[in-house]
């Protein structure tokens, strides 16, 4: 295959097995790429799925609240700003550190797109759709891209119900819309609360048990091509 100034997310995903398979170095002089890049696309790949590896045509409309929160989160992380930004639904790491940059400038304003450049607008949403939406993006590894486009939300929507989730210790009510409600909507009993935390603990547990299979898979691959490069060397007498 010869260069291009761009990969499909196809081909970046076939050139991540080859890294698995092959290699890493020959794989990268293959196709002329750099560790960097390599390293960014399976952090892609892994919390954004295929979406993420997509080549970015569009810009995405974030609001003022959301950069501050965002950079607050990061302050106290102690996670790398790459892992942090790609986790939390950026393409890399430059567009976080930019607004870090304005943040200690106090000059962090909202990035409003033209209305062809913006990828999802919110809706209104039910209690049970939250819910069910929050249960389906634990159980992806809180891939905010994935549940905009599978529910057809905006990211801020998906971001802010899920940090409700969080500060509230994980309560399902957390994820309840008052505002502006004559009265609430309809009120749960014990069981049906039980029965809502007990759907997002089986998200969570289906979630780490996926992480783990992950894993092991790597190892295994990893263990077959040590034991593949050990049986090719000749014996010494």
């Amino acid at each position: 295959m010869g260069r291009k100034s761009k990969y499909s997310a196809e081909e970046k995903l076939l050139i991540l097995k080859e890294v698995l398979r092959d290699e890493p170095s020959k794989v990268m002089a293959r196709y002329n790429i750099g560790n960097d890049a390599i390293r960014c696309w399976k952090l892609l790949y892994k919390y954004q799925g295929l979406p993420g590896l997509q080549p970015g045509h569009h810009n995405q409309s974030y609001s003022r609240k959301f950069k501050h929160s965002l950079v607050e989160q990061y302050r106290q992380s102690t996670e790398s700003i790459e892992l942090f930004a790609i986790k939390h639904g950026l393409r890399s790491y430059t567009q976080l550190k930019q607004w870090i940059i304005k943040y200690n400038e106090s000059n962090l304003k909202a990035y409003t797109p033209r209305k062809r450049d913006s990828k999802m607008s919110g809706r209104k949403t039910s209690f049970e759709e939250r819910l069910t939406i929050i249960e389906e993006l634990i159980k992806h590894d809180v891939n905010y891209n994935w549940a905009v486009e599978k529910y057809h939300v905006s990211y801020q929507q998906v971001y802010g119900w899920y940090q409700k989730y969080l500060k509230s210790g994980n309560d399902p009510e957390s994820l309840r819309d008052r505002r502006g409600k004559a009265k609430p909507e309809k009120e749960w009993t014990e069981v049906d609360r039980l029965k809502a935390e007990n759907r997002l603990l089986k998200a969570k547990l289906q979630n780490q048990e996926m992480e783990i299979a992950f894993a092991k898979k790597l190892v295994e691959i990893r263990n077959q091509e040590v034991n593949k490069d050990s049986s090719s060397r000749p014996f010494k007498n």
